[in-house]
């Protein structure tokens, strides 16, 4: 439904601090104190989807939550990225997670923490939105912005698609393989 704006969460485990579950949490009750976020959900023009395995703390925003469980199919993985309007990753760490790449591959813009190697991809402006980590406040007011501005999801989706297919793409890691070998042996 183009009405309604789907926020994507995953996790292997929630339980695990360092996937920022609770920071997480916390962004959306920031995000309650405003009226046109509270009338979205009253609205239903907003849903989280969310998959792997999260918490039951989702339920106490009383946002639909959609739960997926673990996903082992590609296909089934793709479809609910491109299904989504953003991605949200509060990895307090992480070092260059395969769902953020998954989901800009899908034109999935990303809102995370600026924590790792998430900004090498991740590009205010360009691909996404970054935060100053554990920053819940900051975290929220980027939610706010991305669940407003569908234009600029849009836009940004596109420049995730595009960045993925030139950067990721097999020829080019091939060819980024050649690169080093050859440098090696010189």
């Amino acid at each position: 439904n183009p009405d309604v704006t789907t926020i994507m969460f995953g996790a292997v485990s929630a339980q695990e601090d360092r996937k920022g579950f609770a920071e997480l949490i916390q962004a959306f009750l920031h995000c309650q104190k405003h009226p046109q976020f509270r009338q979205q959900i009253d609205d239903g023009k907003l849903k989280i989807l969310c998959v792997g395995h999260t918490s039951d703390l989702i339920n106490i925003l009383g946002i639909p939550a959609l739960s997926w469980g673990y996903v082992d199919s590609d296909e089934t993985i793709s479809q609910l990225y491109s299904a989504s309007d953003l991605f949200i990753l509060p990895s307090l760490e992480d070092n260059l997670p395969n769902t953020m790449l998954e989901a800009m591959s899908c034109g999935t813009p990303v809102l995370a923490f600026n924590v790792g190697g998430i900004p090498d991809f991740v590009k205010p402006g360009e691909t996404g939105w970054l935060v100053p980590v554990r920053d819940t406040v900051a975290l929220a007011k980027a939610l706010l912005t991305c669940i407003f501005d569908a234009d600029e999801r849009e836009r940004l989706g596109e420049r995730c698609r595009q960045k993925i297919a030139s950067e990721c793409s097999l020829e080019t890691q091939a060819k980024k393989y050649v690169e080093l070998f050859q440098d090696l042996l010189e």
